[in-house]
């Protein structure tokens, strides 16, 4: 998944830990929350049920009126039961010791089943062999508390029961303005998270982004650029083992260039050797020979011949030491279409054509231009099979900001497997010749700010010399 970076999942990550840590801080409040509420609650209860048993306790205790008699007081409970819930605004039944409903306030007709007329004997049992007070919850949110009251000189007791229903809604003030405080406090953190994980990872992946960069620019034919980095953290690791690299690979390419220069040379004096070892027997047969013979036109021929073999081994040797050493570019601001003219026809009578687009002008080596094109003519006409006719043509065309010299000749082509070497020194699929030829062309054109390729098939080879042009 492309769109999934390094910068992407860095962000995500972030923003996922910081939802996560708000999601477990959210949870822990809500279940501290939840418990404060619940004691809030529980101890809203028991104060509401305190003051109704004070208040029955006042109520049975004839302080208010002459009560006496049991039927007195339960006269006087029946008429004050309802006031007492109205008052605390909860429902209350009072009952005997045995069970038997006195009197009963409700407010709330849900609650009227909880509060039933008559008390069963384990009822009666669990709430008199408890000591205090007794809470137990209900279906719903029903919270139902059970006291027993002694009366004066402990002549019976009365069982009360209270009903407390839990509203969800009455919380402690408190808690709704830390609720509204937390809201706001987790929004702005929320929102700087996400800015500062956006800024992180930005930060990341740019760092990481200018390795890479740098990576792209690597070459190994030229000096690359170290990078800096002031921490000591995973990324200033991977830009130091970068710079250990780039050390490592500029000694490398200076160790290969060197191996490479070497190894060239090797081959070459090789060629070179064999190339002047050839004639030298046969040099050294006629000089013997003409120690023994007599007849002076027979030693004038033979004299002859040694010439041509020095001659071969001259051109050898200049053929090395041209390429060894290229003379220095006499760059002149030149019609190419008229220096290639002019060049090419040499060999008007040996098959090769020449066409152009017209004038077009750039820097180049008078003499070194002619020996570009002697070099890739000849070689044109060599390829060509001797029961073929020759047709070699040679065309200058003008593009834009580019001059292109095309060279076509109809010959055999180049072998596959000897592609690649085609520019390499010492490299030729003549009989004859030391292989500098094209070399030296790649060498020069190079050197005058151009390129040459080829293509190649079994109906022949056309080479492409690309310039740039000069127009003022």
């Amino acid at each position: 998944m492309r769109f999934l970076t390094l910068r992407v999942r860095t962000f995500l990550f972030m923003i996922l830990n910081l939802l996560l840590a708000f999601l477990l801080t959210g949870a822990f409040s809500f279940y501290h929350f939840k418990k404060e509420t619940k004691e809030y609650h529980n101890e809203r209860f028991e104060r509401k049920e305190r003051a109704i048993i004070s208040h029955i306790e006042y109520v049975v205790s004839g302080k208010d009126s002459l009560i006496q008699t049991a039927e007195t007081l339960r006269n006087s409970l029946i008429k004050r039961i309802n006031e007492i819930g109205s008052i605390h605004k909860l429902d209350i039944g009072i009952y005997l010791s045995n069970g038997e409903l006195i009197a009963k306030s409700i407010l709330q007709k849900e609650n009227n089943a909880v509060l039933p007329n008559k008390l069963t004997l384990l009822q009666v049992d669990n709430y008199t062999s408890s000591i205090g007070r007794q809470v137990t919850e209900h279906e719903g949110n029903l919270l139902v508390s059970t006291s027993e009251i002694f009366l004066p000189e402990d002549q019976y007791s009365l069982i009360v029961r209270t009903l407390y229903r839990v509203d969800n809604s009455t919380k402690p003030k408190g808690q709704i303005d830390f609720l509204k405080q937390l809201v706001y406090v987790y929004l702005f953190l929320l929102l700087l998270g996400i800015l500062l994980a956006f800024i992180l990872s930005n930060y990341i992946s740019q760092n990481m982004k200018r390795v890479i960069e740098q990576l792209k620019k690597v070459r190994l034919n030229k000096s690359n650029e170290k990078l800096d980095w002031r921490f000591n953290d995973e990324i200033g690791e991977l830009i130091q083992q970068y710079n250990v690299m780039v050390d490592k690979l500029e000694q490398t390419a200076v160790e290969l260039a060197t191996t490479e220069r070497e190894s060239a040379w090797k081959e070459m004096a090789q060629q070179v050797a064999h190339e002047i070892k050839n004639p030298l027997t046969p040099m050294r047969l006629t000089l013997q020979m003409m120690e023994r013979e007599k007849d002076v036109a027979e030693i004038q021929e033979m004299a002859s011949n040694l010439l041509d073999e020095i001659e071969n081994l001259t051109n050898i040797a200049e053929a090395f030491s041209r390429f060894a050493q290229m003379p220095k570019l006499k760059l002149e601001l030149l019609d190419i279409s008229y220096q290639t003219n002019r060049a090419v026809a040499l060999y008007l009578d040996r098959g090769v054509s020449f066409e152009s687009s017209g004038s077009v002008y750039t820097k180049i080596d008078k003499e070194q231009w002619s020996r570009i094109l002697h070099n890739l003519v000849t070689n044109a006409i060599q390829s060509i099979p001797k029961s073929r006719k020759a047709d070699v043509n040679v065309r200058v065309d003008g593009r834009d900001d580019r001059i292109f010299i095309f060279v076509k000749d109809n010959g055999e082509g180049i072998p596959e497997y000897m592609q690649d070497r085609v520019f390499e020194p010492n490299f030729t699929t003549k009989n004859s010749g030391m292989g500098l030829g094209l070399a030296m062309v790649k060498n020069l054109i190079e050197n005058l700010g151009g390129v040459i390729r080829f293509n190649t098939s079994a109906k022949g080879t056309e080479f492409t010399i690309e310039l740039p042009i000069i127009r003022d």
